[in-house]
């Protein structure tokens, strides 16, 4: 009995075994791009062999009084800069004078073969997804979410 039980453990793992790597196929990247800059900004995309695809941009946005102007720099001259290399170039910079908006899209085939497309934007004020796998009241309930903190934040500034 307990020779039964064994071989009938080992034909039941055996076989979810190769049921799973019959279902794992790999796609090969058949187009791939990226772009890291100093300040944070970012660039990357790629595309499937299978027709899937993906696109994202990242930049890295600083407030006015961040900022430093032309004029700034030829008054202090080499001191400023030294300074704006040293803002643009610091990996640490937690300050709060930075933002990262982030937008992109994506693409697949889905299982019933049809594409799928979802483009989005993210910022300090949320992420609006809008595609063809995501219902219209999603895309502009987080939409109209976005606007209604814009219109607060201008309020206060």
């Amino acid at each position: 009995m307990f020779r039964l039980c064994l071989l009938l453990a080992l034909c039941c793992t055996g076989g979810w075994g190769i049921e799973a790597e019959q279902q794992l196929e790999l796609v090969p990247i058949i187009k791939s791009l990226a772009e890291q800059k100093n300040d944070g900004s970012y660039f990357f995309a790629y595309e499937g062999a299978d027709g899937s695809y993906r696109e994202e941009v990242g930049i890295v946005r600083r407030s006015k009084n961040h900022m430093r102007s032309a004029d700034d720099e030829d008054v202090h001259s080499a001191v400023a800069a030294a300074a704006v290399a040293d803002d643009n170039n610091n990996d640490n910079d937690d300050d709060d004078d930075t933002e990262l908006e982030v937008s992109g899209v994506y693409s697949y085939i889905d299982s019933d073969g049809k594409q799928v497309e979802v483009s989005y934007v993210a910022d300090k004020n949320g992420f609006v997804p809008v595609g063809t796998n995501i219902p219209k009241e999603i895309s502009d309930a987080a939409r109209n979410a976005v606007q209604s903190l814009e219109v607060r934040a201008g309020k206060r500034s």
